[in-house]
């Protein structure tokens, strides 16, 4: 059989099948895409909500108000400074339908491998952010623009879906709800000062204590009136590994929280898991192992409601 015959068998089974039932939720409408081989977007109307970008039904970007983007994880954090990061745009554009990330790397801004990691970690913790509010309105374009960094081929929903169960239950684990932290306004009580260069701090009647160089850094960022969200996009810092530093900071009395209001949580993107995982060494959150998929024939456009898994 060749690759073509292939294709059009492809094709005729799911003509033959009829038009897809609505899927109960976001999570099931990207399995759909997956088996579609579908290339476009979905766009998620909740609060933030966001952008999930697919080529082939593997998923390549997500962009949301929720969580920093690649750009800002690059720029932010310095990775990549704003002259360079103009520079490629200027190469990107000048080609029409540019890879602005390929021509990052071409212009020796960064390597491949960091740029591949970083877009990876914004899609992770994209998926994350989007589970902390509740689910709405979803709609599918099939003729959506592609994201100005994707991530190449991409991430498989199902991992995608597991790695987000696995946060959330960590976060409840250790904390309690996730959204409830998320929403939380952050600042250090009062007594506490951070020594530059030295990673010390004081603590009212408490002796000198250590205090590693991020969590310094969200100390500093800590204004009280910014939420973890706020400090990943002044950081350039994932909202996960925020969340886990302030967990841990907040143990150890650094922290002073503004309660949250109160919004009801999301339900869970996957299969409830077990808690049971120790809360990850203080040595920095690594990024989730991408696994990319086998391709196959794309479909066109849906439009449903989010349901309720």
């Amino acid at each position: 059989m060749t690759p073509d015959t292939h294709h059009d068998d492809h094709a005729r089974a799911h003509a033959q099948a009829g038009p897809r039932p609505a899927a109960r939720n976001v999570p099931a409408h990207l399995l759909a895409l997956r088996e579609e081989d579908f290339t476009g977007s979905v766009v998620v109307s909740s609060a933030p909500g966001g952008t999930i970008h697919l080529e082939h039904g593997l998923i390549t970007a997500i962009e949301t108000p929720g969580a920093p983007t690649a750009e800002t994880l690059l720029l932010k954090s310095g990775r990549v400074g704003q002259e360079d990061w103009t520079a490629a745009e200027t190469v990107a554009s000048s080609v029409g339908a540019g890879d602005l990330g390929a021509a990052l790397v071409a212009g020796g801004s960064i390597g491949a491998a960091e740029l591949e990691a970083v877009c990876a970690s914004a899609v992770f913790d994209g998926a994350f952010a989007l589970v902390l509010s509740p689910p709405g309105a979803w709609e599918t374009v099939g003729a959506a623009p592609p994201a100005g960094l994707a991530l190449r081929p991409g991430i498989e929903p199902k991992r995608l879906f597991e790695e987000t169960a696995r946060r959330t239950a960590l976060l409840t684990r250790v904390w309690g709800p996730p959204g409830e932290l998320a929403r939380t306004r952050i600042r250090p009580v009062a007594g506490v000062s951070v020594v530059d260069g030295v990673g010390g701090g004081v603590l009212p009647g408490l002796a000198a204590v250590r205090i590693p160089a991020r969590h310094r850094e969200i100390l500093a960022a800590a204004t009280g009136r910014r939420t973890a969200r706020d400090i990943g996009f002044a950081l350039g810092r994932g909202v996960f590994a925020v969340l886990l530093d302030l967990v841990r900071m907040d143990a150890r009395g650094l922290l002073h929280r503004e309660p949250a209001a109160a919004v009801p949580m999301a339900p869970s993107v996957a299969p409830r898991t077990a808690p049971g995982e120790p809360l990850p060494a203080d040595g920095g959150q690594p990024l989730p192992r991408r696994v990319p998929g086998a391709r196959n024939p794309a479909h066109g456009p849906r439009a449903e409601r989010a349901g309720e898994p």
